[in-house]
């Protein structure tokens, strides 16, 4: 019988730079097409392996894995050979583990990862080596007549590897290939080594062969052009049949041969059935596991002494059987590594969360201090985490404060070692709407082109397909039939999609190894940061029976360190403490209740504070509840209408008595993942190990495993005197609401998080809403909900002040929160450091000029300065923004200047200093006052350029300028709905057709159904923001006038939304303040004072007027004389006016706002 051919030098997509063949689809070809055995040797990494061992394992196809690996030589330093090993056996696959760690860490800058001759020889065992084809050690060296040399590297390599060892040979049409294949037979036989045919494989088919072109373009950040004379890649090395390989080796049959005996030799079999955890070192006079039980002990009867609990048997008996049954899984040594790195943060003051997910519900975890909260107080079940009867790894994912995670992760390097900890590796992909875009740069199509084309991929949901997109969008698929430019860019880009396209770092996993990490898994070298991180991904370690730990870093714990630290520093709280608060506390229920829950940990959506209102929660139970409640599950039936029904009174009947002790706290609701396992336990004698098993069951709706369970539970109800309809209907229960049922646990752990801020908001609320602003600068949205949060409670968010300011944001006083210098766009960190460290030394700046000459021009450019200048922070300067613009280049050169001669030593001849400068003709004082005299159009443009630094208007407004107008046409602000929605005047039931007006601050379109499109208009008029849908037919009649930063009115519908519970507003009609004017002003009236009333006056009025003659809209003069408002006339129809903006604007600038009112009513 023929030998089967088998490839054993094939790239997967793995294979950054090159390669696009996804393992699924390669396994499945050879499931179909009867291919025995499999191998991968992508490019400098084993990150597919696991994978694709598995896989194959279960396609029941034999995997062999391999790597292609540069090679270091003496005579070639113009690029690395390579070299391809096969993995033999597991020796082979730990020496490969351990050589393409070494390759990579100890890589150079702007080199690839490459290993040596020396070392391939010293790691040998239970590898295979072919010498790498075309681009091998055999290969285009033949080329540069260095022959014996290359010969004498290959006797050595091969007296360590000896019948392991295979002179690979390509046929693939590429440049020169037949002169040095000629070279490789003849030191093959010279060396009396066996030759092996290979294809260097990187694509499915011949026609891919474009496709990987463009893989390699988009990585090497070139155009498809760039190649066309390129000899790098050909068509030919796509994944060939027996037959073509037959044909095309039918003069060497032995290079054919020689892969069918390779894959008879390699036999690797990888274990995935152990656990492999890191070792913790106990003190020297015990073991771990008698340091685990005195650990646990006496941090239980701490707890219990300080808080002075009572029955102490019930947690002392429960505490022994949760360390009997971590001890008898062996998994001692993982709660002491995690309470050891938790107790050191908490020694070296970084904040760290009370819980999160099941492990909350573990007392030892509670007596060790890993967690803060209670089980045994809130009914929490240590089997939810850890059931000797599911075998898993425990898994806690610790918070800490953001700003100190890393410190942990040092921390942790430091104790166990550097060769035993590593961050885990996350692969980024090929997105829909990102391939179109690369795929569309490397063509060199025009960029707006791919950007149309992209943008109708639409952004949610994440994840989306572009044959999804296509099936949606008859738009795109009429292009894309009839544009073969798109039909040629949509067709390469489906064919990359899902493909890696770069290796990055996980953002909290960890992994310890019991011993050194390339012991089990290889390490890997970002390119872009030069960290080092595992091969596989987090999945893959967990099947090797390594254990992650999750250090992830919560915003919120950073929001409470820093509240506590501003706490502390007011003299009569130098005591506070955040854990001992009182959790029973009314004012603090209040504010849940009165909705005002901005910067509250999980409490914040308008949605979620909608509930509050209605469920008014009254306890710390209610809101555990309303962090399990407030998911798509439960919103997407009717259980938190019923909660909050049953909670305010309505009767509610239990099935069994013994419901009721397990279900009142949700008032006869299974809310609880816990809950299930209860009931099951209760009333039909589960054990907990059994209980959860049936959660997971009822959760994965295993149809199979959800009959077996209902027989049992029936049975166990009997035994208990339950009748059958009762049980079945208990259990029918059960079933239905345990796909919505939540991890207590956590949502205790999570509902602890928001009753604490809730606290600090409460007794401490500007120095809470300070800190929530300092640690969400990178988020404008945010900033600006936290702004109007102060704003409802009466606390002013003061504009930054250059003498004032520090980096964050800071409370002057109860009242007054200063804006912080780093949240200013375009200034940094770098150069607000230096700014305080200068003012700290030597006082406050006294005006531009003082400031440059005392600031380094290498750290604050002239951007820093513009950036610093519109946001309000040179301000007390006393001169307007506009001027200190114009003045920048001025006020620097001095200040270089100054810097200059006191870096030369040399004394000025005039003294020249910034204070006379200020009060010389260069400014005159008259030039330098504040911005109060601006015309409209100038201070638009100085609201405008606010924005864009700060993020949002905080000194002014735009609708400020037309607010007397607004109010005149009885307009209501946004913050009028939000009120109404606040007391459940609005709801999903009812519309209200309304006008509002505000500012555009963003625009954005989103596909609202098949064909169809809206956009999502953010308007703010200063008390609140809203969400304005435009459908596709009315955007088209008012595109014109849509853009950011115009004042707009919108006539619509306003409710409230059912998906989530926000204010909903759909335009129709949408016009602008000249339009508003136009049809609807009644009169205008100028008002004059009696003192300035001359002909001079007069005559500029009538010239400003005069373009804007015979209109529609009356005009009346008014003067004030002794007090009195007297008509001076009533003009008669040809002084009737066109109400423009810019006559409006003209006659403010003249005679004060203030002074011109136009009416309309």
């Amino acid at each position: 019988m023929k030998n089967e051919f088998i490839h054993l030098h094939l790239h997967t997509s793995y294979s950054l730079d090159s390669g696009i063949i996804k393992i699924d689809k390669l396994i499945d070809y050879a499931k179909t097409n009867k291919i025995s055995s499999l191998a991968i040797t992508d490019h400098s990494n084993i990150s597919n392996a696991i994978k694709f061992y598995q896989k194959c394992i279960e396609k029941k196809i034999k995997p062999i894995i391999g790597c292609e690996i540069p090679i270091t030589t003496n005579y070639n330093h113009s690029y690395f050979p390579n070299i391809v090993l096969l993995c033999k056996n597991i020796d082979g696959y730990n020496n490969l583990i351990k050589l393409i760690t070494e390759a990579h860490t100890n890589k150079q800058a702007n080199q690839k990862p490459s290993t040596t001759i020396n070392k391939i020889c010293e790691l040998n065992q239970g590898l295979i080596m072919l010498t790498g084809g075309r681009n091998g050690l055999l290969g285009r060296n033949l080329l540069t007549e260095k022959i014996d040399i290359i010969k004498k590297d290959i006797q050595l390599i091969s007296e360590f590897y000896k019948d392991r060892l295979y002179c690979e040979i390509e046929r693939t049409s590429r440049l020169n290939e037949d002169i040095y294949n000629n070279h490789i037979i003849n030191i093959a036989d010279d060396l009396n080594l066996p030759i092996v045919a290979s294809n260097d494989v990187l694509f499915m088919n011949s026609e891919d062969f474009e496709t990987n072109e463009t893989k390699v373009c988009i990585n090497r950040k070139i155009k498809l052009d760039d190649r066309n004379k390129q000899t790098e890649f050909s068509d030919q090395q796509y994944f060939k049949s027996n037959t073509d390989m037959d044909k095309l080796f039918s003069d060497i049959p032995d290079a054919i041969e020689n892969a069918s005996h390779i894959t008879r030799k390699c036999n690797l079999h990888i274990d995935t059935s152990n656990y492999y955890l890191p070792s913790f070192v106990s003190p020297k006079d015990m073991n771990n596991n008698e340091y685990f039980s005195k650990l646990a002990m006496e941090g239980l009867k701490t707890i219990l002494d300080i808080k002075k609990i009572k029955n102490r048997e019930n947690y002392i008996d429960r505490l022994q059987k949760e360390i009997n049954v971590i001890q008898e899984m062996k998994f001692t040594d993982y709660f002491l590594i995690v309470q050891e790195f938790i107790s050191w943060s908490k020694k070296n003051s970084i904040p760290v969360g009370p819980g999160r997910g099941s492990g909350a519900g573990s007392l030892v975890a509670y007596a060790l201090g890993i967690t803060t909260i209670d089980p045994v107080k809130y009914d929490l079940l240590f089997e939810r985490f850890l059931n000797i009867e599911r075998k898993s790894l425990p898994d806690f994912d610790i918070d800490f404060c953001m700003l100190n995670r890393q410190k942990v992760i040092d921390h942790i390097i430091e104790v166990y070692g550097e060769s035993k900890v590593s961050q885990i590796i996350t692969f980024n992909s090929l997105s829909a709407r990102r391939v179109i875009r690369d795929v569309g740069r490397v063509q060199d199509l025009a960029y707006t082109f791919v950007d149309r084309i992209a943008k109708q991929i639409p952004a949610l949901p994440v994840g989306i397909t572009i044959d999804e997109a296509l099936a949606e969008n008859k738009d795109l698929q009429k292009e894309y039939t009839s544009n073969k430019d798109i039909k040629h860019l949509i067709d390469t880009s489906k064919k990359l999609e899902g493909l890696p396209a770069n290796a990055g770092k996980h953002a909290a996993g960890i992994v310890i190894t019991p011993d050194k990490i390339n012991r089990f898994l290889p390490l890997y070298r970002i390119e872009e940061s030069d960290e080092l991180v595992t091969q596989l991904d987090k999945d893959d370690i967990e099947k090797l029976g390594l254990v992650k730990f999750d250090i992830l870093g919560l915003r919120t714990l950073t929001v409470i360190n820093k509240t506590v630290k501003a706490i502390k520093n007011k003299s009569d709280h130098v005591d506070f403490h955040i854990d001992k608060i009182d959790f029973n506390d009314k004012k603090v229920f209040n504010l849940f209740q009165n909705k005002q829950t901005t910067g509250v940990f999980q409490s914040e959506s308008y949605g979620i504070r909608r509930y509050m209102g209605r469920m008014k929660p009254d306890c710390f139970n209610d809101i555990v509840a309303l962090v399990a409640l407030y998911r798509p599950g439960p919103l997407g039936t009717n259980m938190v209408d019923d909660f909050i029904s049953n909670k305010h009174g309505k009767e509610i009947q239990y099935e069994h008595d013994l419901l009721q002790t397990i279900l009142s706290s949700t008032y006869g609701l299974i809310l609880y993942q816990e809950q299930v396992m209860e009931i099951s336990r209760s009333l039909a004698g589960y054990t907990l190990g059994e209980a959860d098993l049936l959660r997971r069951a009822m959760g994965k709706k295993k149809k199979k495993e959800m009959e077996t369970h209902r027989i049992k539970f029936l049975n166990g109800a009997k035994k208990k005197g339950i009748s059958s309809n009762v049980a079945h209907s208990i259990f029918s229960k059960m079933e239905k609401f345990a796909g919505y049922g939540f991890n207590k646990s956590h949502s205790v752990a999570y509902a602890y998080l928001a009753y604490q801020t809730a606290y600090l908001k409460t007794y401490f609320p500007a120095e809470f809403l300070a800190a929530c602003l300092s640690s969400n600068m990178d988020n404008t949205d945010k900033i600006i909900n936290l702004v109007h949060a102060c704003s409802e409670i009466n606390i002013k968010v003061k504009q930054p002040d250059i003498n004032e300011s520090n980096f964050d944001f800071t409370t002057v006083n109860d009242n007054n929160i200063l804006f912080g210098l780093g949240a200013i766009k375009g200034v940094g960190a770098t150069a607000v450091a230096h700014i305080i460290e200068e003012r700290n030394k030597n006082g406050s700046f006294l005006n531009i000029f003082d400031f440059c000459e005392r600031i380094s021009s290498n750290i604050v450019n002239t951007g820093t300065l513009e950036s610093l200048i519109y946001s309000g922070s040179f301000d007390e300067f006393n001169a307007n923004r506009n001027l200190l613009i114009n003045l920048i280049d001025k006020a620097i050169s001095f200040g270089q200047n100054k810097q200059d001669i006191q870096a030369s030593g040399q004394k000025e001849l005039f003294s020249n200093n910034s204070k006379e400068i200020v009060n010389s003709n260069v400014i005159s004082i008259n030039q330098a006052k504040k911005d109060t005299n601006l015309s409209s159009s100038d201070r638009l443009k100085l609201f405008s350029s606010e924005k864009k630094v700060i993020g949002f208007y905080l000194t002014g407004h735009p609708i400020q300028e037309f607010s007397d107008e607004i109010d005149e046409m009885s307009v209501k602000n946004i913050k009028h709905y939000y009120e109404k929605i606040n007391s459940n005047e609005i709801d999903s039931n009812t519309e209200e057709h309304s006008t509002i007006t505000g500012v555009i601050t963003n625009i954005r379109r989103q596909r609202s159904g098949k064909d169809k499109f809206m956009y999502i208009l953010m308007v703010d008029d200063s008390t609140s923001r809203l969400q304005i849908v435009v459908y596709d037919d009315v955007y088209e009649k008012y595109k014109s006038m849509i853009h950011e930063d115009h004042i707009l009115f919108f006539t619509g519908t306003i409710t409230l939304d059912d998906f989530d519970n926000q204010l909903s507003f759909k335009a129709t009609r949408i016009f602008d303040i000249e339009t508003a004017r136009l049809k609807y002003s009644k009169k205008i009236e100028l008002l004059l004072e009696s003192n300035a009333l001359n002909n001079d006056l007069l005559k500029k009025i009538v010239h400003i007027l005069e373009p804007y003659k015979h209109g529609s809209c009356p005009l009346s003069i008014k003067y004030i004389s002794e007090g009195h408002l007297l008509t001076m006339k009533e003009l008669d129809n040809d002084w009737h006016v066109t109400p423009s903006t810019s006559l409006i604007n003209n006659l403010r600038d003249l005679l004060g706002k203030e002074n011109i009112l136009v009416k309309y009513q």
